[in-house]
């Protein structure tokens, strides 16, 4: 991995204009990833970089992050270097490929390694902690926007330090942000304390229609384009939808569905006896072993949910 972080090191170097992409619909990891590595390329004294996000509508409960308002939705023009944080493919970036050499930086293990350089790292908690190691190799001094960063994707992509991917080296990464200034009541208050009257509608719409299967062991629940019309919520007042589900006491498997107005669906899925980054790879999805997801028509939406059904053994 130390010889990645060398080519890494040489293909900045070598580049003029740098474009940092978080992907489509981004969490917290994917943008206080890009975040992190845009304040450290500054204080490398690189001049032209850019954050791009293809998503034109971004929660605002993420607009306390540092240079969140730097974040365009217009793909720079003549741009040398690419790097992508937290995202799984190619097509998730929202970009057509150019003439730009890519770095791809990531923690998911389905990740399809799309890049000229890939630096995927499945046993970290977080992207932002594959930059964290990537920021101590090249001897990158940790500001207090910096680390606030990170800490904000590690926060955000353990669920607050619950999940199966929180370990030690979590732990130890939020300790070394937070005696680096990082404060974890200002990033909890903006990621769970910033609701809005149309999201709570919408949760209470959502809850309304969730199915139990296998004597409770799966709950499915969705959204579609008439829900979010109906309570005035935006599309990513439902990020964290699917996490409701798998709170249900009985619960294993969780399917969630977010359908679009184009007709394409979108798929999340949650367990934690059940690798669900096999059963999105059949869809030509990826992810975690308990977090996944993929994207299909709307169609063959019901099909895909009885097709999982019918297969999960639990």
């Amino acid at each position: 991995m130390i010889e990645k972080y060398k080519k890494l090191q040489q293909l900045i170097e070598d580049s003029n204009k740098i474009t940092l992409v978080s992907h489509i619909d981004p969490d917290g990891d994917t943008l206080g990833s890009s975040v992190a590595f845009y304040l450290a390329l500054k204080k490398m004294g690189k001049k032209s970089v850019k954050l791009y996000n293809k998503t034109e509508s971004i929660s605002n409960r993420y607009d306390f992050l540092p240079s969140f308002s730097k974040i365009t939705h217009q793909f720079p023009q003549n741009c040398d270097l690419v790097i992508s944080f937290d995202c799984g493919s190619f097509k998730r970036l929202g970009i057509e490929k150019g003439d730009f050499k890519i770095i791809n930086i990531d923690h998911h293990q389905s990740n399809e390694l799309f890049g000229d350089l890939n630096i995927v790292e499945p046993s970290q908690p977080s992207t932002s902690a594959v930059v964290f190691n990537i920021l101590k190799d090249l001897d990158i001094e940790i500001s207090k926007d910096i680390a606030l960063s990170i800490y904000t994707a590690l926060a955000e992509d353990t669920n607050f330090f619950t999940d199966s991917t929180t370990d030690t080296k979590a732990f130890e990464l939020a300790m070394v942000m937070t005696k680096k200034g990082a404060d974890p009541s200002i990033v909890g208050e903006n990621l769970t304390r910033r609701n809005s009257l149309a999201f709570l509608r919408l949760e209470a719409l959502f809850i309304d229609n969730i199915l139990l299967k296998k004597d409770g062991k799966i709950a499915i629940g969705f959204v579609d384009s008439s829900m979010l019309k109906r309570s005035g919520a935006l599309r990513y007042d439902t990020a964290h939808l699917a996490d409701i589900l798998q709170s249900l006491a009985t619960v294993k498997l969780s399917i969630f569905s977010l359908e679009d107005e184009s007709g394409n669906v979108k798929f999340s899925l949650r367990s934690d006896c059940v690798d669900v980054s096999k059963i999105a790879a059949k869809y030509s999805g990826g992810g975690h072993k308990n977090s996944a997801g993929f994207s299909i028509t709307a169609s063959l939406k019901e099909y895909v949910i009885e097709e999982i059904i019918k297969e999960v053994n639990i």
